[in-house]
């Protein structure tokens, strides 16, 4: 059966061929003003899944290189500045090892001693502010507690804190050594205007110390990580590697607080150690746990996996003590409110895993993460700075009893004093020389021990500059690596998206020409009519 063409039917299927032109025209333009193929999903749903794809890798990669990777960088550049500036503290030139030498020489002036001394004291308070680097506010040698500084500032012993922590401490027997005591009666105490006074009503001199009264013997020890602890509120205990009690010393413990007795009774602790062989010895103001001759013995037979645990409070912090949170169990209780507990995990035996050492990492790739942290038991331990301050104490109490003898060699050969006078003086001059020499051993082994720990600071310092440098070299290969990504990624997204303009220029010229051509061909047929043919 025929068919008519009506000129409608003519007219319409031109205009809607017209139109998909016109439709094919508009998407090349809207193409070259985008500069994209496709402009919705509908357009060409292969681009659309594609690019998908490609654009969901290509942001894991800048999440990677651009963000993660450069934080990292970040870190790591940071961590090695204050570890740099840690090691040029310790062993550069006029560093803290130099130091310690040249302050236990004798040959130094009053002046030349006083700067040494208190260089010394600078060094160390420089060492432990390093610990206090930060990034953006944040302290990268605290683990998690970011928010936190390693050690305290001015800031919190204004009056406004940080207030009175419970901590415990856990270590071995290994931690127990010896200290130097030198017992010189009242020499120290005795001065120009002292040395021939006496008692008014007897009339014997008051000095009664001699020759023969000057020891020196060593008191075994644990010296704690802090000093200055509150009074009476020492406990000491062994459990073994699952934790269970094996023996509790805390009724043992006999306490010399500077709180309550005076500074000869501080100094009698140590005698009192060395009398008492059953007996421990807190000393509160030095922060030492003096053993008795048979605890130490006691302590010394038991296992390197048994542990001693050492718990105390402490409430008067100075500027640049590090905080307890960072290294112990440690408790903060707060007024009307539950208290903090801090490491909790510390008493519950077993090893570290890295959350309980609160290592930081960084994804910088798909199954790929850096660790960025160095932890302060790494670094920055307390150690040093008391090693420190108890040579500056032996040398100060050299000082002081040559000072004195000084004194009276002077008085001895003015040659104004004789008879019983006389022989008092040389008496004193034979016990503080006496006294002297056993200060010059206590000094050369403080120096030999700060050193040792200078020593093993630096070396510590030099393997945590290793690791860190070795983070960052593999952060920068990665880096390398993620950049070959991000750049070939980048051209597969335009591959898949963006558009060619040469081609799609092309594509205009023809898509213009041939719908001019429509026009002109349309314009030709339309003019005849159906009459026309009819007629």
């Amino acid at each position: 059966m025929a068919m008519r063409i009506t000129t409608k039917m003519m007219q319409n299927t031109a205009i809607r061929n017209l139109n998909v032109g016109k439709k094919r025209e508009q998407k090349v333009m809207e193409q070259m003003s985008t500069g994209k193929l496709i402009s919705r999903p509908s357009d060409d749903p292969i681009i659309a899944i594609r690019s998908l794809k490609l654009n969901s890798s290509l942001d894991k990669i800048t999440q990677y290189y651009k963000r993660n990777a450069s934080d990292a960088e970040s870190w790591l550049d940071l961590t090695d500045s204050a570890i740099t500036n840690v090691i040029d503290i310790l062993s550069g030139e006029n560093g803290l090892g130099y130091l310690i030498t040249q302050a236990a020489a004798q040959y130094n002036t009053t002046d030349d001693r006083k700067t040494i001394l208190q260089d010394m004291m600078n060094k160390v308070k420089e060492i432990y502010a390093a610990g206090n680097a930060d990034s953006a506010g944040k302290s990268i040698f605290t683990g998690y507690r970011t928010d936190l500084p390693l050690s305290f500032t001015k800031e919190d012993v204004a009056g406004e804190g940080p207030g009175k922590y419970y901590i415990t401490e856990q270590v071995t027997n290994e931690a127990m050594d010896s200290v130097t005591f030198v017992k010189k009666g009242d020499l120290t105490e005795l001065n120009e205007g002292s040395f021939l006074l006496t008692d008014p009503g007897t009339g014997e001199y008051l000095s009664k110390t001699t020759e023969y009264d000057v020891e020196s013997y060593k008191v075994p020890r644990i010296r704690l990580s802090y000093d200055d602890l509150d009074s009476g509120e020492v406990s000491l205990t062994v459990v073994d590697k699952d934790g269970k009690l094996i023996k509790d010393y805390t009724s043992s413990i006999k306490y010399y607080d500077k709180a309550v007795d005076n500074d000869q009774a501080i100094k009698d602790a140590y005698q009192y150690a060395h009398d008492h062989p059953d007996e421990i010895v807190c000393v509160a103001e030095t922060g030492e746990l003096l053993l008795g001759e048979n605890v130490q013995a006691e302590i010394a037979k038991l296992s390197v996996t048994d542990e001693l645990r050492i718990s105390y409070s402490k409430s008067e912090w100075k500027e640049g003590d590090l905080n307890p949170v960072h290294y112990f169990y440690a408790e903060y209780p707060r007024e009307n409110k539950e208290k903090l507990i801090y490491n909790a995990q510390y008493l519950e035996g077993g090893s570290l895993s890295a959350d309980d050492r609160q290592i930081i990492e960084y994804d910088i790739g798909n199954n790929q993460r850096i660790r960025v942290n160095t932890t302060p038991d790494e670094l920055f331990t307390h150690d040093m700075g008391r090693a420190v301050n108890e040579l500056i104490s032996s040398i100060e109490e050299y000082y002081s009893i040559s000072d004195n003898l000084d004194a009276i060699k002077k008085m001895i050969d003015s040659n104004e004093y004789f008879g019983d006078d006389l022989d008092k003086l040389n008496s004193q001059k034979a016990a503080l020389e006496k006294a002297l020499n056993f200060i010059k051993d206590k000094i050369q082994d403080g120096k030999e021990n700060a050193i040792t720990l200078c020593d093993d600071w630096t070396e510590r310092a030099n393997l945590a500059a290793t690791n860190c440098g070795a983070r960052g070299a593999r952060l920068e290969v990665v880096k390398s690596r993620l950049e070959v990504q991000q750049t070939n990624f980048e051209e597969l997204v335009s591959k898949n998206e963006d558009a060619d303009y040469d081609e799609l220029t092309v594509q205009l010229e023809s898509i213009k020409l041939t719908y001019n051509a429509a026009l002109s061909s349309i314009a030709f047929v339309m003019q005849n009519s159906l009459l026309d043919y009819i007629r």
